[in-house]
């Protein structure tokens, strides 16, 4: 689980938990260009497999396993006082989820139910100013083991696993609309990626091309101005 903080709070790349040996861990670091990497303030509880996703200088976790159980606190840090509080519960919990803040939402998609063969489609968005979930309209994929990032009024969602193979469908949400579209097929399909936006441009980077422990190195990118 991670989140970038580059306006408020403290700035730099934050990385939360995961699992040490097959264990769930609540410990966190922060990583600031010269400064290096730092231990922060760990998590109110161990968690694996969720999604992290930031809004000024809060970062939002959301989802997740502990175990062979699911979670369902939202756990929020505040990068300035490095300190945890818990907000409203996701309410449909599930693992291999991604996260993205979108229209000062953090808004969460896909997942699955600790298995490849419970994949789902919800989609659903949290407001801070409420502390409340609202569920949104299904993603047309369903499948866990994504990536997700924004860019504008509009959250791209690709990659993921099944029993079967892996996904090379790129979802997207416009939120201005309410509606989602159909992206252009990611060039290789993977799973557990990593997505990001830099300007108009998403890049996903590395993940496993076949379901299960697989990896490749592909880095790949898209303009969609």
């Amino acid at each position: 689980m991670a989140a970038g903080v580059d306006t408020a709070g403290t700035p730099g790349l934050y990385v939360f938990g995961g699992n040490v040996n097959g264990v769930a861990v609540a410990r966190s670091f922060r990583f600031f260009g010269d400064q290096g990497w730092r231990e922060i303030a760990p998590m109110p509880a161990p968690r694996s497999q969720g999604a992290a996703a930031a809004i000024g200088g809060r970062i939002f976790i959301v989802g997740g396993a502990q175990g062979d159980r699911l979670v369902s606190p939202t756990f929020v840090y505040d990068t300035a006082a490095d300190r945890w509080t818990t907000a409203a519960p996701i309410p449909t919990p599930r693992d291999h989820l991604a996260a993205a803040s979108i229209g000062g939402r953090v808004c969460a998609v896909g997942g699955r139910r600790l298995s490849v063969l419970q994949n789902l489609a919800v989609f659903e968005c949290y407001d801070p100013t409420t502390d409340s979930w609202q569920a949104m309209a299904d993603a047309p994929t369903a499948r866990g083991g994504i990536g997700a990032a924004t860019i504008g009024s509009r959250l791209f969602v690709t990659g993921g696993e099944q029993p079967i193979g892996t996904f090379k469908e790129l979802d997207i949400f416009d939120s201005a609309s309410a509606k989602w579209t159909r992206g252009p097929d990611l060039p290789t399909s993977r799973h557990g990626l990593g997505v990001v936006a830099v300007g108009s441009t998403l890049y996903v980077m590395s993940g496993g091309p076949t379901p299960g422990v697989s990896q490749t190195a592909v880095c790949e990118a898209l303009d969609v101005r």
